[in-house]
């Protein structure tokens, strides 16, 4: 059964995935002003938890999950062995394949609905 809820972004809770290279994620930034809330959207699909600081990044992962083939994930990299890997290619095994992408994508749509 999948789930999708947003929380107020908290950077000792949440790390955004997306927007770097980095293995464990960066922190999330606080909101600087305490009238205006900045929240993180997260979605539980097909047993793994999607974590998104904006709702450009949920288009951005509709968009990639819409797609039935991917393009290799060789060619040039940054010097640093381990932390060259985009957000994609840590997905768990199999989850944009099949019904399981379907579900993916049903979920992201259920978010940009309810707060898009």
């Amino acid at each position: 059964m999948s789930r999708v809820w947003r929380e107020i972004a908290d950077p000792k809770k949440h790390r955004d995935f997306m927007s770097s290279f980095t293995e464990g994620g960066i922190p999330v930034e606080k909101s600087r002003d305490n009238l205006v809330s900045k929240w993180v959207y997260l979605a539980h699909v097909c047993n793994f938890t999607f974590q998104f600081v904006s709702l450009d990044q949920v288009r951005e992962c509709k968009a990639y999950f819409e797609q039935k083939t991917h393009p290799s994930t060789r060619g040039p990299h940054p010097p640093w062995e381990h932390y060259w890997h985009p957000w994609y290619c840590k997905l768990p095994k199999g989850i944009n394949k099949g019904v399981k992408r379907q579900k993916v994508v049903k979920v992201l749509n259920e978010i940009l609905a309810k707060w898009g």
